[in-house]
């Protein structure tokens, strides 16, 4: 049976290795993609001139020289050249109100709703309206206006006509890139002009369109497909937003083969706790462990518009002077295509396979192990047929949830011996690093990276192999299965049916606080103290990557601990296999994090596992000194 054992496990590393060729890939479109930039949008730009004695190109030139690389540019709307003084606007009822007592009194149609728009004096501006809008051209006296009516099916004031060509060429006088914003107008000929307007409009300066709003451009129109093909073909890449992910955006991505760089936003508007160290904190952790190619940085736009400017300059400076020198400022890039070939996917789904017949062994339960067995082949050969992500995510989840569990069951044998658990936790951790090649290699590609395709079930993650090892050392302390299968629902009704104390009902209520504190935890939006938080900065400044708190200095050591204290009690050792099995999930989580940088979960790793083992060397002095002092406690009272 060992022998057989040992020629499945060659099996699978041999599959692994050969079927490599996509994680080599990956791992070179993630070192060869090293450029980032820094956007400041044209509008508040703008902003902070109007408020200062600083002109726009002043700006432009203090923020070049400061490190920024792009402005962002979003169309105009008729109300946003009202804004820049450039137009005025009337509604009917307020220009009529306005005319009473002149000459001039009838020469508004109230019964016409719609607004008067005032003839801009830059020629450029007037052909911009005319050109986009279809507006009646009065007189009143003397005074030319435009009339856009209201029941005007594509136009209104906040309608996007087009982009300032004006801005362009001031943002293009400082050699700055810049991007596109773009919307989703309610009407499709709007969207389709705007698309036009892009395509003629597209030059090496161009780094490419960043949605704006809820929706991606053309989402719910027939020609979105059409829109996204013209500026594919125009050679613009896409832009996404970390964190808010725009309706019908996921269509776009799959459309133009993933083209799209990752943006992290950091609005001090927004959040108006964020210091400069924390805007810098974050700009460099996002680059380097989050495949962030873009920083949308917003400038402060209340108080001091002075000010607001010298923040922004200290944070570009500061952003370049703690960005690893492996990072380069400038225009950023798509990844290059990651070829993952078929043969190689169907390897790594047979090594899965067999990794899941390894695992059900466990059970000694044979009808069981090949039903799973069945289930994952079932799952490989669908992803072929049906050619489903789906398929391919669930098996990925499967193998993710199960690795843990066998890790930690498979290698908990006690001893006192440090090398014997040297080499027991070296095992649990092997074990581990079969499972995540696995998921690692399956959810692999452009899809995975730029996040638009994801890992399904992370919560699961942190439950299931929990809940897996705690029903392994329920079975073990109670012997449910020393009887064999047969008898073990006997055994179990026994269990359950044992008297309830209250020193079961106050560990039941400690364990659930436990839990809904860890679950808490988990996620981005797990909740840190500010003591935890400097500490996570200290080590990411040390050690370049921050390995997890939860598995070098919980999970891990505690593992570690079990192992030494089943030499003692195997019953209450096993025990502290639960808060054990803690690191080996949270390694997988980490692997399933696809926009993570395969380098930097690897070098997590590499540091979770070797502080958690010298860790749990040093818990286990401490556990030997409790020991002693309760032996000591018991024969004094005793």
């Amino acid at each position: 049976m060992k022998l057989k054992r040992t020629w499945l496990w060659a099996m699978i590393v041999l599959l692994l290795l050969a079927s490599s060729t996509g994680l080599i890939n990956r791992w070179k479109a993630e070192k060869s993609n090293n450029h980032y930039e820094i956007i400041i949008p044209y509008e508040e730009i703008l902003t902070t001139s109007a408020e200062s004695d600083l002109s726009v190109d002043e700006i432009l030139a203090t923020l070049k020289e400061a490190g920024l690389t792009t402005v962002s540019l979003s169309p105009i709307t008729l109300k946003d050249l009202e804004n820049q003084n450039i137009i005025t606007i009337f509604k009917e009822n307020n220009l009529a109100a306005q005319l009473r007592f002149t000459p001039y009194r009838d020469a508004i149609d109230v019964t016409e709703p719609g607004y008067y728009i005032s003839v801009p004096e830059d020629p450029y501006y007037e052909k911009l309206i005319t050109d986009n809008i279809e507006v009646e051209n009065v007189m009143i006296g003397d005074e030319p206006f435009y009339f856009l009516a209201r029941s005007n099916e594509d136009y209104d004031i906040d309608t996007p006509i087009g982009y300032d060509e004006v801005a362009l060429e001031a943002i293009q006088a400082q050699n700055l890139l810049h991007v596109f914003r773009v919307t989703n107008a309610q009407s499709e000929t709007v969207n389709n002009k705007i698309v036009q307007q892009l395509v003629e409009m597209k030059s090496d300066n161009t780094s490419g369109l960043l949605g704006a709003g809820t929706e991606a451009i053309g989402f719910g129109q027939e020609s979105q497909s059409k829109m996204v093909n013209q500026l594919k073909e125009a050679d613009y890449s896409f832009y996404t937003i970390e964190g808010n992910t725009m309706i019908g955006e996921q269509t776009i991505a799959r459309n133009t083969n993933y083209d799209s760089i990752r943006l992290h936003s950091i609005d001090i508007n927004r959040e108006t706790t964020l210091t400069l160290q924390k805007m810098v904190d974050r700009t460099v952790r996002a680059v380097k462990e989050r495949n962030i190619k873009s920083i949308f940085y917003h400038i402060k736009t209340t108080e001091n518009p002075t000010e607001n400017l010298e923040l922004a300059v200290d944070y570009l400076t500061d952003v370049q002077k703690r960005m690893p020198a492996s990072y380069q400022l400038g225009a950023p890039a798509t990844f290059d295509k990651i070829d993952v070939p078929s043969w190689a996917t169907a390897m790594i789904l047979l090594a899965g396979t067999i990794f899941t017949y390894i695992m059900f062994g466990l059970l000694k339960c044979n009808p069981l192990q090949i039903l799973a067995t069945t289930v994952m082949l079932f799952l490989a050969v669908a992803y072929f047929l049906l050619d489903r992500l789906l398929f391919i995510q669930s098996f990925a989840l499967i193998i993710a949830v199960l690795t843990p569990i066998y890790a930690v069951v498979h290698t908990a044998k006690g001893s006192s011996n440090f090398g014997k658990i040297t080499v027991q936790y070296l095992k649990a951790v092997a074990i581990s690093a079969v499972g995540i090649a696995i998921v690692v290699g399956l959810l692999n590609g452009n899809g995975f990276l730029t996040g638009f395709e994801q890992f399904r079930g992370v919560k699961l993650v942190y439950i299931i192999p929990i809940a897996g090892v705690s029903l392994f050392v329920l079975m073990s302390m109670y012997n449910i299965f020393e009887n064999g299968y047969k008898n073990a629902l006997l055994t179990s009704v026994k269990v359950v049916n044992k008297e309830v104390r209250y020193w079961h009902l106050l560990l039941f209520v400690v364990v659930a606080a436990i839990g809904l504190f860890y679950i808490s935890r988990t996620g981005n939006a797990g909740s840190v103290s500010n003591l935890e938080l400097v500490m996570r900065q200290w080590l990411e400044d040390v050690l370049y990557i921050r390995p997890r708190t939860k598995e070098f200095l919980i999970g891990f050591p505690m593992f570690v601990v079990a192992l030494y204290a089943m030499s003692v009690n195997r019953k209450w050792g096993s025990i502290l296999l639960v808060p054990g099995v803690i690191g080996f999930l949270s390694i997988m989580n980490t692997f399933t994090h696809l926009h993570i940088p395969l380098g930097v979960s690897v070098l997590r790793t590499i540091y979770s596992v070797v502080l958690g083992l010298i860790i749990g060397f040093v818990f286990i002095f401490i556990f030997k000194l409790l020991l002693k002092a309760a032996k000591k406690a018991i024969a004094r009272w005793s």
